[in-house]
């Protein structure tokens, strides 16, 4: 069983990949902007976590980190896949 300061230092540091990776494919200046998350949850148990930051202009840009496949999946602003990425932790993620 993973620890709870464990799994918080290892979500922050998807987190900032996330914010990092669609600032940089779009432009924006990495702390200029909110980001939100929610935690995907399948059968009782979490399998992802949801992005999404709230750009100029309305704009939405997203990805999902897909717990068991351990990648990262990028939507551009129509909610399109614009890419997918290994998971910065290398491995999926252990929540038991």
């Amino acid at each position: 069983m993973m620890s709870a300061s464990l799994q918080e230092e290892r979500l922050q540091t998807v987190r900032e990949f996330v914010r990092e990776e669609l600032c940089e494919k779009n432009q924006l200046e990495k702390n200029a902007f909110q980001m939100t998350e929610r935690v995907l949850v399948k059968k009782g148990q979490p399998c992802g976590f949801f992005f999404c930051i709230y750009g100029p202009r309305s704009v939405r840009l997203t990805a999902v980190w897909d717990l068991q496949r351990g990648s990262v999946f990028f939507y551009d602003s129509l909610g399109r896949r614009s890419g997918s990425h290994p998971s910065p932790l290398g491995d999926a993620w252990s929540h038991n």
